[in-house]
């Protein structure tokens, strides 16, 4: 009787197993066929736009003084863009508008406006808005220069 026992305990193991490895395969199988399509939709769908191109990054910038702050910002997109405005703390801060191609840098020196009140030592927000609406955040420390 024991035998018995024994051959209906392995004979439940192996469905169990068996049913998990299907599973996995199949769970395995269906990742595999969706980043293969979607890497294929995306190549052939091309880009979002020119936002998708646009590309800043903060190269430098220096708040040593509470009322002027110099940044200088870099393109590394794959477009020429253009720097629409440039917002401190959701405050409009007056900058020219320049064309930056690919690799160049756009440097600003900014008055601080009045309206914000600066501490040394705490963290701001800078927002970069290029003229096809892509929209770039950065945070800056007043009182440091990176």
């Amino acid at each position: 009787m024991k035998i018995g026992k024994l051959r209906i305990r392995r004979k439940a193991l192996s469905p169990v197993i068996a049913t998990l490895l299907m599973v996995a395969i199949a769970v395995a199988a269906a990742i595999i066929t969706y980043v293969w399509s979607m890497g294929l939709l995306g190549g052939l769908m091309g880009t979002g736009g020119a936002q998708t191109k646009e590309q800043f990054m903060l190269e430098a910038f220096d708040w040593k003084s509470a009322g002027t702050l110099l940044v200088t910002f870099r393109n590394v997109g794959s477009a020429q863009a253009v720097i629409a405005a440039l917002y401190l703390e959701g405050t409009s801060l007056s900058a020219a508008v320049s064309t930056v191609p690919i690799g160049s840098l756009a440097a600003y020196s900014i008055t601080v406006p009045g309206t914000i009140t600066v501490t040394m030592g705490a963290s701001y927000v800078l927002k970069l808005v290029t003229a096809t609406g892509g929209t770039f955040s950065f945070s800056v420390v007043a009182g440091k220069a990176g």
